[in-house]
């Protein structure tokens, strides 16, 4: 799972072995990429946070060397190239190609070449689950974000097309702890990050694609509006938190196949837990303290860092997994798919 750290991120992962764990960001089909498979190279001069030069519409081209490269770390699994896969996990190049978390027609594509990771999806607003065309998006490494999303080096640096799809690859391999989270912001949007990938368990080294590829951006009127409503609350704690976005905070949903989720609620795995959470009422215009309604938003307030929560449905747990946490001037967005 990809622990939020830093600013409010909440993301999901398709890390490589199942699909019950999410981390902030999304939480959604994740894969789990472990160690434990034989690197086919070394890569022992890799930086966190290289970033790269070209920035292009929807898509940035990596710079290769010439000659022989190391290719990293390895854990393939049995799909050939143009095989169906639903996660990363499926394919011999670790890498199948999805550009939303509910997409069905995915196939296994081509490993991204000397160990270096790429990064597609789609850059999506959190308020209408339309496309946002023509917005940059900034991968950064979550250790670099605890210092300061804006401080960050990039990884990558990439502006979506009209369909708000990025594709870019990192000129290095990444080489970072915890994970990597994607920052949308400017505009109408408020900084919003994303969880996209973790690190192969027990190392620094990442898979070639991405594991999470709902990439969200949260409108600052709607946190606005929000943070308003929540003012109500009766516990002051809630109170104390706001606003949303400039204190921090934890904007999620609960779906699944795609589709928001009502009834649902999230859970604490921590009993000593002090974080406060609310579900936007079925008109929008109000939170409750009881579950989920058909839009299956929920907001986080004051979760202790990598703090882990889960999803559950008529009392029974969906088999989600989330890592939870906050800082301030950020909003984290993370996404329970069952």
């Amino acid at each position: 799972m990809l622990t939020a750290l830093v600013a409010t991120v909440g993301c999901g992962d398709d890390k490589g072995t199942s699909a019950t764990e999410a981390s902030t960001g999304t939480a959604a089909d994740t894969e789990e990429p472990t160690a434990g498979t034989t690197p086919t190279g070394t890569t022992t001069e890799t930086t966190a946070g290289t970033a790269t030069t070209d920035e292009t519409e929807g898509t940035t081209t990596p710079t290769t060397t010439e000659g022989a490269c190391e290719e990293g770390m390895q854990m393939p699994g049995a799909g050939a190239e143009g095989s169906a896969c639903t996660l990363n996990a499926d394919c011999e190049s670790e890498s199948c190609i999805k550009w939303t978390d509910s997409q069905t027609d995915a196939v296994c594509g081509v490993r991204a070449e000397c160990g270096n990771t790429r990064f597609i999806g789609t850059l999506t607003d959190f308020a209408t689950g339309e496309p946002i065309a023509g917005a940059e998006l900034r991968v950064v490494g979550a250790l670099a974000a605890i210092q300061g999303i804006e401080s960050a080096v990039d990884i990558v640096k990439v502006t979506s097309g009209a369909d708000g799809h990025i594709d870019a690859t990192s000129e290095t391999p990444v080489n970072t702890g915890i994970g990597v989270i994607g920052v949308v912001g400017g505009g109408d949007y408020y900084l919003t990050a994303t969880g996209l990938a973790q690190p192969y368990t027990g190392t620094t080294l990442y898979p070639p694609l991405n594991g999470i590829h709902d990439i969200w951006g949260v409108p600052a009127a709607k946190l606005t509006e929000w943070s308003g409503y929540l003012m109500a609350d009766a516990d002051q704690a809630v109170v104390d938190a706001l606003p949303l976005g400039e204190n921090g905070g934890v904007v999620g949903l609960v779906r699944q196949g795609g589709v928001p989720v009502a009834g649902a609620v999230v859970v604490p795995e921590m009993d000593s837990s002090t974080a406060a959470i609310r579900y936007l009422n079925e008109d929008g215009m109000g939170f409750n303290t009881d579950g989920t309604s058909s839009n299956g938003v929920f907001i986080l307030l004051n979760p202790a860092i990598a703090e882990k929560f889960t999803a559950q449905l008529d009392g029974n747990p969906i088999g989600l997994v989330g890592t939870a946490g906050s800082a301030k001037m950020a909003v984290f967005a993370l996404i329970f798919n069952g």
